[in-house]
């Protein structure tokens, strides 16, 4: 069913440092700050977004945030780019800037290939080259070792 959604445009992460994280995406992605937010004299908040303005990619002082939720080593979003030598060419910038990141991994047929990069939060910033032909659906289960076993039908309840 299409209601009309043409892509997520923002997606927010709580940070401990407004400072740190605004200066780490800025020089990790290559982000430009697009606005900033707070209350009287506080700044509470920042957006960045790429030069084509393509995704926004909101900071909030975590002190802020209700609940104080904790996303280090979750992967909270997923960028993609068009091709694997793109992703190769990203973590070898990782590698001369001395930013942390993850291998390459195979997600396996039709998957693409990730990047995994944690922020100064250790909230992970996925990166995807372009998934192939797959499918309508598939299972994808991680054993002990991180390998991944594929499976056709759904395990969950549909209504």
């Amino acid at each position: 069913m299409d209601l009309g959604f043409e892509r997520i445009l923002q997606v927010k992460i709580p940070v401990t440092d407004l400072q740190r994280s605004v200066n780490w995406y800025r020089r990790v992605f290559g982000l430009r700050l697009a606005w900033e937010f707070g209350e009287p004299g506080v700044v509470t908040g920042a957006v960045l977004t790429d030069d084509a303005e393509r995704f926004l990619i909101g900071l909030r002082r975590l002190d802020t945030v209700p609940g104080e939720p904790s996303l280090a080593g979750f992967d909270v979003v997923s960028l993609g780019v068009p091709s694997v030598d793109v992703l190769k060419a990203l973590a070898e910038r990782f590698d001369e800037l001395g930013v942390e990141h993850g291998p390459l991994f195979d997600r396996g047929p039709g998957g693409g290939v990730q990047l995994d990069v944690p922020d100064p939060d250790g909230t992970v910033i996925r990166i995807l080259s372009p998934f192939g032909q797959h499918a309508p659906f598939t299972g994808v289960e991680f054993g002990p070792d991180g390998a991944p076993t594929f499976y056709t039908t759904p395990r969950l309840q549909l209504d």
